[in-house]
């Protein structure tokens, strides 16, 4: 626990230093600041109310606060000067807070010195330790073997096929089916009403349960099964829900495949033999292999930078990255159609269970975020304010925003900036480019 304090003509400020990243300042204003506030006050409060026998805003001071009473004045006065006070203390002090302070207040009368204490969070002190010579993470590389090679130009034959209509057989598995699905759930209809669609008979590309159904139809029969949707279905609402579903049937095809030779690399304009063909599928699975071994590898060096570190996550923190989560979720559940409070009575939770459940999650992700924010301070990262702008001119694009709003933003994206830096920084130090 630590104490400073700062003293001017303007304003007195006294800092303590609390366990659990709080901070206490005690303010105190000079009298004449104190006067200076409240004769603002009568200004704005004569220009609101009507009094008798004047114009709005040309009555004197004293009639104003003899028909409205000191007690209002002195409300409207603290309310225009306590903000100025706290946002001058924490400039001075250079504090930056997590959160809404909790204020007491002093006294507040003409002619006298105004004080209040303002305790706040701020962000955790974070030792990375030695973290130049200590954060490394073994890489790992994806092989392209001559079986992934096998699948991407199967696939290719599948694109590249051919779709024929048969009448004198029921459905086989592999086939392709115009067909008209309908999902409900309880006896209503899920979602808008259902066109005919291509639907292929594949237990690895539809619903557990659905494939097998179709098996035996004809044209033009109509079919329901209930099934129980995964617990990686798209919609989250409905996560291993059971449904039924109604098939029917408009029309059977089954797939021709092209052979597989020369004439295939062909057909794809991309080389002229086999062997070319599966040469330039081979280096595109190189290609994306390559993305997505460093984005595991990224993730494996932040999560390792995460856990070098022991703190108490301010709740402030926790409970401010589950609000931003809970409304990216709000956002997504009304672009399908869907509002979080029909979400929470499908999946039967309360708001407090799903913030719950996202707890533990957040408690990581704010770790991460003062992790990097620890590291690009100590590796002093500097962020091209050029970079800056643009990115806000992209996030801001079609959106009107008040000055307080575009000095929001500022800070948002400058954040975000410094944090993938720093990431980027980390991976550099991990793979021993320091």
């Amino acid at each position: 626990m630590t104490s400073s304090a700062t003293t001017d003509q303007q304003l007195s400020v006294t800092v303590e230093r609390k366990p659990g990243s709080l901070v206490e300042m005690r303010v105190e204003a000079p009298a004449g600041q104190v006067d200076t506030a409240v004769n603002a006050a009568l200004r704005r409060l004569g220009g609101r109310v009507r009094i008798p026998g004047f114009r709005p805003g040309k009555a004197p001071a004293p009639i104003v606060e003899r028909v409205l009473g000191w007690d209002a004045v002195k409300q409207e006065a603290v309310d225009g000067l306590l903000p100025q006070l706290y946002s001058q203390a924490l400039d001075r002090e250079k504090i930056e807070p997590v959160g809404e302070p909790e204020v007491q207040l002093g006294d507040f009368e003409r002619g006298q010195p105004f004080s209040f204490t303002a305790t706040v969070t701020v962000l955790p002190e974070i030792e990375l330790g030695s973290y130049l010579e200590e954060l490394r993470v073994p890489e790992e590389k994806t092989e392209i073997t001559e079986e992934r090679v096998d699948e991407v130009v199967e696939e290719l034959r599948r694109r590249l096929s051919d779709l024929v209509r048969v009448e004198d057989r029921p459905v086989q598995a592999g086939d392709v089916l115009r067909a008209t699905l309908t999902m409900r759930k309880d006896g209503e209809p899920l979602g808008e009403a259902q066109e005919e669609r291509d639907v292929e008979v594949d237990r690895e590309r539809l619903v557990p349960g659905l494939a097998d159904a179709m098996l035996g139809l004809n044209a033009g029969d109509t079919h329901t099964v209930e099934v129980t949707l995964p617990e990686d279905y798209a919609r989250e609402e409905l996560r291993g829900a059971k449904v039924e579903v109604e098939v029917v049937v408009h029309e059977i095809r089954e797939r021709h495949l092209p052979p597989l030779d020369d004439s295939l690399a062909k057909l794809d304009n991309h080389g002229e033999t086999l062997d070319e063909l599966r040469e330039h599928y081979r280096g595109r699975l190189a290609e994306v292999a390559a993305r997505e071994d460093e984005d595991r590898y990224e993730s494996s060096v932040l999560q390792a930078l995460r856990d070098r570190v022991t703190i108490d996550v301010p709740e402030v923190l926790v409970d401010r990255e589950i609000d931003n989560q809970l409304t990216e979720m709000s956002v997504q559940l009304s672009q399908a159609g869907l509002q979080l409070e029909r979400f929470l009575e499908y999946s039967g939770q309360t708001i407090e269970q799903v913030r719950g459940e996202r707890r533990e999650g957040a408690v990581q992700r704010v770790k991460l975020d003062l992790a990097l924010t620890a590291l690009a301070s100590a590796e002093g990262i500097e962020i091209d304010e050029a970079d800056v702008e643009r990115e806000e001119k992209r996030l801001a694009s079609g959106r009107k925003l008040n000055a307080d709003q575009r000095r929001r933003l500022h800070r948002s994206v400058h954040q975000d900036l410094a944090l993938r830096g720093a990431a980027r920084r980390a991976v550099e130090i991990a793979r021993g480019d320091v």
